[in-house]
């Protein structure tokens, strides 16, 4: 049984960035949007939160058939192993059950596509003769002529997804991903946590999207900077990691850039972001890793006490720390961002200053 198996499950989720028409990118001005969509009101783990496609790893995702299919359409063993060769930290949600399953950096991908048809029945995938990374590092969302009787057969269990592909004669885009971050729900939500890892694609179009009606309550296409000023102004909220995510994209207007960023720290490996919650006086802190005041050797199961600084304002707290890494919630919809380190794995800061650009 995997470490930590009774206290959380995984997940996995993408980020769908698609060209906006044929705007051309420009100071202050995106050519791409995201999509993202609102969940149902009757959605058992954040009902209404607005949120990436993704969804819960399951047992098919990690089937060895997987493998036996990849050959058959002509996937080489050493494209697959490609994916695995990661260099940076691995969080918990990489290790294996076993050695009879298909390796974790596969099989999350794999997660991710498949929640990402069946909620909005985006189909990411290539033909044939397509396979491997694309010189362009774009994916392809794949029509599927049979979407909504397929959609509903793959999402109630009817159709496992390895049969969608056998049946549509596709192999999923698990080439053309990029492994962006990994998420862990805070210990103080001890009934409902999830370690998520989140993955980045990106399409040169919109694809038509189908959205799942017990799950999805509406979907949008938006900027980062969109879905951020929607929040703050309280026509929609964001959970903490969309929140984050968002805030790191926000300062990139041109997708090619995201692109060939995101391909060149692929395999630069994912550090763990499990926040930590304190009661401030006037703010609830989220801590995070780097931060002065983050848990030393953390098990990412103990719960800190919450009101150990609730007489405290979180600006004096914040000044107690050489190095910051925090999210200051005045409110469902007030979060304000500090972070003074350098950003793990040549990832992106929070601030747009991002030494690890480079320019196209």
């Amino acid at each position: 049984m995997r470490k930590f198996a009774k206290y959380w499950r995984d997940s996995a989720s993408l980020l769908i960035l698609a060209r906006d028409g044929n705007l051309p990118a420009a100071k202050n001005q995106y050519n791409y949007k995201v999509l993202a969509f609102k969940r149902t009101e009757k959605t058992s783990f954040m009902p209404n939160s607005i949120v990436f496609p993704g969804g819960a790893f399951d047992k098919q995702d990690e089937n060895l058939q997987w493998n036996g299919f990849f050959s058959s359409m002509g996937v080489a063993s050493e494209q697959l192993k490609n994916l695995t060769a990661v260099a940076g930290p691995r969080p918990f949600i990489f290790e294996n059950d076993s050695d009879d399953v298909l390796d974790r950096n596969i099989s999350l991908r794999l997660t991710a596509l498949r929640e990402a048809y069946e909620e909005l029945g985006v189909l990411i995938g290539q033909k044939t003769d397509q396979l491997g990374v694309s010189s362009s590092g774009y994916s392809i969302a794949i029509p599927d002529s049979d979407i909504l009787s397929n959609q509903k057969a793959v999402h109630d269990n009817e159709l496992p997804f390895v049969n969608l592909c056998k049946k549509l004669g596709i192999v999923p885009d698990v080439f053309n991903m990029y492994e962006w971050s990994v998420w862990l729900t805070p210990a103080m939500f001890r009934k409902r946590r999830f370690e998520t890892a989140f993955y980045l694609v990106a399409l040169d179009e919109k694809p038509a999207v189908y959205a799942e009606p017990h799950e999805v309550s509406e979907f949008m296409w938006d900027t980062p900077a969109g879905l951020l000023q929607a929040h703050r102004e309280e026509k929609l909220w964001l959970a903490p990691p969309q929140c984050y995510e968002l805030t790191r994209l926000s300062h990139l207007y041109d997708i090619d850039q995201i692109v060939h960023f995101a391909k060149e720290r692929n395999n630069k490996g994912s550090t763990l972001y499990c926040p930590v919650q304190y009661q401030c006086s006037d703010a609830v802190v989220f801590l995070l890793p780097g931060d002065d005041h983050y848990p030393k050797d953390y098990d990412y199961i103990t719960t800190h006490d919450f009101e150990k600084h609730k007489d405290l304002p979180a600006e004096e707290l914040r000044k107690q720390a050489k190095n910051v890494h925090r999210a200051e919630h005045t409110g469902l919809h007030g979060q304000t961002y500090y972070h003074n380190i350098e950003p793990f794995n040549g990832h992106l800061s929070l601030d747009g200053k991002n030494r690890h650009l480079s320019k196209l």
